[in-house]
């Protein structure tokens, strides 16, 4: 039998990779990215990482499935967390959706949970526009601005946060001191 050793720094350094590149997609990238959404949206109706490789016709977009991936977990866990999020009466399963507006256009988000859990992009309906623009209901509409500007800060939060933590890992030669060691 053999043993196979798990590295939890090495999980926690991938994350914060992974974090790293999502996060500076979304601020270098992230403008260019939802102009050639919304366009596809508006053409499709919908884009989700599955059209990339098998749309017909594909996407004319200049980043790839992954990518796309960064913006619709970025944008629906902004909403999420900045204004919540409306569900989809009208469909069986469990489900959220997110709005945002960038320029004059708006997309919708829609997330749905079973056996795993599917997001695109879509073109809200003119009913869903009229509401997110004259009722209450524009208390769910996000600016995309507005998640761009949170991404960056977040991102100067990061980096001045693992600073920090290479200080603190430099001093303590990597172990963690807890409250009540000795």
């Amino acid at each position: 039998m053999t043993k196979t050793e798990f590295n939890v720094n090495d999980i926690l350094e991938n994350y914060k990779r992974r974090d790293e590149e999502r996060r500076e997609f979304i601020i270098h990238e992230g403008y260019r990215a939802i102009e050639e959404i919304i366009k596809e949206v508006n053409q499709r109706g919908s884009l989700n990482e599955a059209d990339i490789y098998y749309g017909t016709p594909r996407p004319q977009l200049s980043f790839s499935d992954v990518e796309l991936g960064y913006m619709l977990t970025s944008m629906m866990e902004y909403a999420t967390n900045h204004v919540g999020n409306p569900a989809d009466e009208k469909c069986e399963l469990e489900n959220k959706l997110a709005y945002f507006k960038y320029k004059d256009e708006i997309v919708q988000i829609f997330e749905v949970y079973g056996q795993g859990t599917d997001s695109w992009f879509l073109k809200p309906s003119d009913d869903t526009v009229y509401k997110l623009n004259n009722t209450a209901y524009g208390v769910y509409l996000n600016q995309f601005d507005d998640f761009i500007n949170y991404t960056k800060n977040k991102d100067n939060e990061s980096k001045k946060v693992s600073y920090s933590t290479t200080i603190l890992n430099d001093i303590t030669g990597g172990y963690t001191v807890g409250r009540g060691s000795k």
